[in-house]
């Protein structure tokens, strides 16, 4: 009997590790339709307007992402000219791997190409620009990490680093909510599951920024 009741403590231990059960964390509100993933025709980069926009400083939203990254004091000067020993050192929220500003690139956390197929097609020009230079949307991450997401949505990618994964869930479950945008099913569901059982109790304790929101002006 006792080791009856052993083995029940063992499989119960083993159940609770693996089952992703609901956790605070993975209850967040987000848009979705049932279906997978459709491909509107039609997508071209430049409906999301010809590349970075220009901020307030005139500075393009990528040096002022960069610039806000490594807290550099001016986006227009440019990273090769930066003072690296006043720069704050800046991990790629991605992969956790320390990052060198002249090997990165800028993430839209949802890839255009995806919000062109949940409803960014139906857009006006503005919003789709808009979108495109959000810094709520835009994260610095490495080339490999960049190239390895392509336009994928979480049923198809997630960070390498784990405890940032349900961080990065939650965000985009932020921007579909700020924009509307109808994510497909089996998407949310991976999103739901990245803050789900342990896992997600583990990351309720991490500082919520993991994948930070970059200020532009």
């Amino acid at each position: 009997m006792t080791f009856f009741r052993a083995y029940l403590a063992v499989l119960s231990t083993i159940t609770v590790a693996v089952v992703p059960f609901p956790t605070p964390h993975s209850l967040f509100d987000v848009p979705s339709h049932p279906q997978p993933r459709h491909t509107v025709l039609g997508y071209e980069r430049e409906y999301f307007g010809d590349g970075w926009g220009t901020q307030r400083t005139g500075c393009t939203t990528r040096e002022a992402v960069m610039a806000s990254a490594w807290q550099v004091d001016s986006c227009a000067l440019p990273y090769r000219q930066w003072d690296m020993s006043t720069a704050v050192p800046f991990d790629d929220p991605y992969t956790g791997a320390p990052l060198d500003p002249s090997e990165v690139e800028i993430d839209h956390i949802i890839p255009l190409r995806a919000a062109w197929d949940s409803g960014a097609h139906a857009w006006p020009e503005e919003k789709r620009i808009a979108f495109a230079n959000d810094p709520l949307n835009l994260v610095v991450t490495s080339r490999t990490a960049n190239q390895s997401k392509s336009d994928s949505l979480p049923s198809e990618w997630v960070p390498p680093k784990k405890n940032a994964r349900c961080d990065y869930a939650r965000r985009i479950a932020l921007i579909a909510r700020t924009y509307s945008l109808a994510l497909p099913k089996p998407d949310v569901r991976a999103m739901r599951r990245q803050c789900s059982g342990v896992r997600g109790l583990i990351d309720s304790f991490v500082p919520a920024g993991t994948i930070p929101l970059h200020s532009v002006e």
